[in-house]
């Protein structure tokens, strides 16, 4: 039977493998299908995962769901980012058939032009809401990290109480707490720029 251990490299190296695949998908180099199918089988990969949690011991399986949980954010981007690029596609694609049209249409055909515009358009704004969901998600995981810097803190505190650390080693401890606090802040207020530029530019 495969375990994690053995599982969770190889589906790691598939996500690498996929993005390097969705990176010159978006160049014009590559087939966006490749990457569906890669997805797909990275997520049949995780949903296995998932399911060999359960017979890890209890000591290892909360490290072993971190990991597996931050490639499973990993590849929602992923699928994000190919389904926006899928539709930006399609949505260009109409646009051109709708100028090509217009350049010889006749009046009764206006209107039908208009609703097709009108449609793309709705089609553009259920874009603009993927990604203010992507960026929401994005500040849940951020605070998630938050979470376990501070649990991982107070173990750590507590591990040198005991062990009776120097005080040099108690503030570097804390120096690096502090640093991980400012790139944690940075990070959530450049998602939040984001959603702001996706709200003023679905308003």
């Amino acid at each position: 039977m495969t375990s994690i251990g053995e599982l969770l490299p190889r589906a790691a190296r598939l996500k690498y493998e996929l993005e390097v695949q969705m990176q010159a998908v978006e160049s014009g180099a590559g087939d966006a299908s490749d990457c569906s199918f890669g997805l797909a089988e990275l997520q049949t990969q995780l949903a296995t995962l998932r399911r060999l949690l359960d017979a890890e011991r209890p000591e290892k399986r909360s490290l072993w769901k971190i990991k597996i949980d931050e490639l499973g954010h990993e590849a929602a981007f992923l699928a994000n980012d190919l389904r926006r690029y899928t539709q930006f596609q399609t949505n260009k694609h109409e646009r051109d058939s709708l100028f090509r049209r217009r350049g010889g249409a006749a009046p009764g055909a206006t209107a039908d032009d208009l609703m097709e515009e009108g449609a793309s358009l709705g089609r553009s704004g259920n874009q603009v809401d993927e990604m203010l969901e992507t960026g929401r998600f994005s500040l849940d995981s951020l605070r998630q990290q938050r979470e376990r810097l501070k649990h991982t803190h107070r173990n750590a505190l507590s591990m040198i109480n005991t062990l009776g650390l120097s005080t040099t080693a108690m503030k570097l401890i804390t120096s690096r707490e502090k640093n991980d606090r400012i790139i944690l802040g940075l990070g959530m207020c450049l998602v939040l720029f984001v959603l702001w530029g996706c709200l003023r530019l679905r308003g």
